[in-house]
């Protein structure tokens, strides 16, 4: 039978599982073109290292914060965050929903007339935010981008469930802050490896982001909605008291 530690939180997982998950977890946040776009953008305006590694610093630490506010929470009010239980399976289910009604509109004509709209809009505001307002903004676009508080809540439940030692748990939200804040990095290393020297590459990734992004968060969304779908049919499986599959 295959091995269902790389798809689910289950008790007792081994380190390694629990860092491949936690990485998993991490890299769903981090591919999020709409947001690699606004770093890209920032760094192709004034005081661009400075600007561009604001917003991401903002988004790292609202990754890590939400970690933390969810295991307090959930450890204090004793969520049931196993599989097969109530609370995860609502969260698996209700997740994959969401991200399914998001993928298919994502993949419509009208995602992208209204994402080239929105792409213009943020394209004449950024020159008007200070470098503080853009921390704030990046921590504000990665609490309120919709997916990635299903990641939150399962990475979480990974750490509550598995309590590997405070220890690990750092470590394990390390792992998974760092990686959900990988993709966003690259262009600000590019440009610090480069000395500046990829202005005319990054402009090119800009525009191509701007037109085909959308595409890239369909495709995305759809596939992190068949992930929670299995986990929560499978939920529910275990819920009625079948033997796992």
């Amino acid at each position: 039978m295959p091995s269902l530690e790389l798809l689910g939180p289950a008790p007792h997982l081994s380190s390694a599982a629990l860092f491949s998950q936690s990485s998993l977890f991490g890299f769903g946040i981090a591919f999020s073109p709409l947001h690699i776009a606004v770093v890209v953008l920032l760094l192709l305006g004034q005081s661009p290292l400075s600007r561009a590694l604001a917003f991401v610093s903002g988004w790292t630490s609202a990754n890590g914060l939400a970690i933390v506010v969810l295991m307090v929470v959930g450890d204090s009010l004793a969520l049931g965050l196993n599989h097969g239980e109530r609370g995860q399976v609502m969260i698996d289910l209700v997740g994959a929903a969401v991200l399914m009604g998001l993928g298919l509109y994502q993949l419509t004509p009208a995602a992208a007339i209204d994402e080239q709209g929105m792409a213009m809009r943020l394209i004449s505001q950024l020159p008007d935010f200070s470098t503080p307002m853009l921390v704030l903004i990046g921590a504000a676009s990665a609490l309120l981008t919709p997916e990635n508080l299903v990641f939150y809540l399962k990475e979480a439940g990974l750490l509550l469930i598995n309590q590997p030692g405070v220890g690990t748990d750092l470590e394990l939200t390390g792992v998974f802050v760092l990686v959900a804040s990988s993709l966003l990095l690259l262009p600000p290393l590019a440009w610090i490896a480069t000395g500046g020297g990829i202005r005319t590459p990054l402009s090119r990734l800009e525009g191509w982001i701007e037109h085909h992004g959308e595409w890239l968060v369909g495709v995305l969304a759809l596939l992190i909605s068949a992930y929670l779908a299995w986990e929560g049919l499978h939920g529910l499986w275990l819920m009625q008291g079948a033997a796992p599959l």
